[in-house]
């Protein structure tokens, strides 16, 4: 039922004004999670304890996140704007997949698969990091 309907139903039934809606404006999407981390392929996933996922909770920990307020997802990169969409969250950071996006809240970097296997990516990886922390704020 939309406000519009429902007003005019209390209005039928005789029911004070004051009790009727007086926004049409829609409701906010707050977010449940503070960060949601997406990876755009399986192979090493952070989802599955193991190697990249114990670097990717060291990597959170330095912005002062735990496992417990983030969310982890692996999806196609097809699938980008949707999961963002279905998952409202303060900030986003995608890892191992560059992202082209005017989204304020959307980082890319590169995934801890690829950190363990080049050590000289952590530079790149800190500086996207500082920018997530400061979007958290």
């Amino acid at each position: 039922m939309t406000i519009k309907n429902r007003n005019n139903y209390l209005e039928a039934l005789g029911i004070p004004d004051f009790f009727y809606s007086q926004s049409d404006s829609e409701k906010k999407v707050i977010p449940k999670v503070k960060c949601l981390i997406i990876e755009t392929t399986s192979q090493d996933s952070f989802c599955e304890p193991g190697e990249s996922q114990d670097l990717l909770i060291k990597i959170l920990t330095s912005i002062d996140l735990t496992l417990s307020n983030v969310c982890l997802m692996s999806i196609e990169k097809d699938n980008l704007d949707e999961c963002i969409r279905a998952n409202p969250a303060k900030a986003v950071l995608v890892m191992g997949s560059e992202v082209n996006s005017d989204l304020s809240f959307l980082f890319s970097t590169h995934h801890p698969r690829d950190i363990l296997k080049n050590n000289k990516l952590k530079r790149e990886v800190w500086e996207v990091l500082k920018k997530v922390k400061l979007c958290l704020r």
